[in-house]
């Protein structure tokens, strides 16, 4: 993959991410909004996997696995906590054959399994965050110094953010940590600032055309001809070779 590709696939993250940020405050009036924003985010991810493809960089990697394992252990801990809140709740409204504290034990051993899975994925997704401001860190030569500063604060604030917005039974946390995921959806945005068309101009070579050189002979670096028979003289005697005259 050229490098005008990779910046391509970074250009496209953005507008992904850019996208999906929209789709987040829009989330706040409709739920499929955020059903929709989520599904760009991995849109985005498919990006950074192709992108590195050519970078090879364990940074990304780890992004990419630790944001998708987050994902995967917080959807199986949200269904094994409502699994667990169900199954007390029904417990008062269905007649059961099970006594109530069975019921009462395996739902508190769900709930509580339900909210570790929860909280070991927001912690993958932090270092998640954390694995892309590396990469943004360590390689900032890549990007435009202010898109690179941008992308660095805006998975900062998407860190914090998702520390944030997972204590929500506290309600001023979670308003705080969507604004921050938010912030820092739009900062991460302006990857899509890159230019993917304008290829970098080689640099013109100024060839110097030497100047000629006057050479001066001095007197005896002369050519001489004999004065009687006009023959080139080899300047090895005081004779002409060809007729013998003598050379003052």
């Amino acid at each position: 993959m050229s490098n005008t590709s990779v910046n391509k696939e970074f250009h496209d993250f953005g507008k992904f991410i850019q996208v999906s940020a929209i789709l987040t405050i829009v989330s706040l009036a409709t739920g499929i909004a955020g059903l929709i924003a989520l599904i760009f985010i991995f849109v985005a991810l498919k990006c950074i996997k192709r992108a590195n493809y050519s970078l090879n960089n364990s940074s990304l990697q780890e992004f990419r696995s630790r944001y998708i394992r987050g994902f995967i252990s917080k959807i199986s801990g949200m269904a094994i906590l409502l699994t667990g809140v169900a199954n007390l709740v029904l417990f008062f409204f269905i007649p059961s054959a099970f006594p109530f504290y069975f019921t009462l034990s395996l739902s508190v051993v769900l709930m509580i399994s339900g909210i570790v899975f929860v909280y070991v994925g927001v912690a993958a997704e932090m270092n998640a965050w954390k694995n892309l401001k590396m990469f943004f860190e360590n390689n900032n030569e890549m990007f435009p110094a202010q898109v690179s500063s941008e992308a660095i604060k805006g998975c900062e604030k998407l860190r914090t953010g998702a520390l944030l917005t997972s204590l929500g039974f506290l309600i001023v946390p979670a308003i705080i940590g969507f604004i921050y995921q938010v912030k820092g959806y739009f900062k991460l945005a302006t990857l899509n600032k890159l230019s993917i068309f304008d290829a970098p101009k080689a640099q013109e070579q100024q060839i110097e055309t030497p100047k000629p050189q006057v050479v001066v002979l001095d007197q005896d670096s002369k050519i001489k001809f004999c004065p009687n028979c006009g023959a080139e003289l080899s300047r090895l005697g005081r004779f002409c070779a060809l007729c013998g005259s003598e050379i003052k």
